[in-house]
C-alpha cells in the first residue's frame, strides 16, 4: 500500500476552508436572529446547530472543489 503525506500547505488550506465555513454558519445564524427578531442568546444556545451547519457547508465546498478538480484533470 502506498503511503501518502499531507503537507503543511494542504493542512492550512483545509483549516482555511473550515474556518470560512464556520464564519459563514455564524453569519447565517446572526442573519436569522435579525430577520426573526429573536434573542441574541441563541448564538450560544444553538451552537450545536452552528457546528452541524459548519460541517455541512464544508462538505458542500468539498464537493465543489472535487468537481472543479475533476473537470480540470479531464480537460487537460
Amino acid at each position: 500500500m502506498k503511503d501518502t503525506t499531507i503537507t503543511a500547505k494542504q493542512k492550512r488550506t483545509e483549516l482555511l476552508f473550515l474556518g470560512v465555513s464556520l464564519l459563514l454558519a455564524i453569519l447565517i445564524n446572526v442573519f436569522s436572529i435579525i430577520i426573526y427578531h429573536t434573542r441574541w442568546i441563541e448564538l450560544i444556545s444553538t451552537w450545536y446547530i452552528t457546528i452541524i451547519l459548519t460541517f455541512l457547508i464544508y462538505l458542500i465546498l468539498l464537493l465543489f472543489r472535487l468537481l472543479f478538480t475533476a473537470i480540470r484533470k479531464i480537460s487537460r
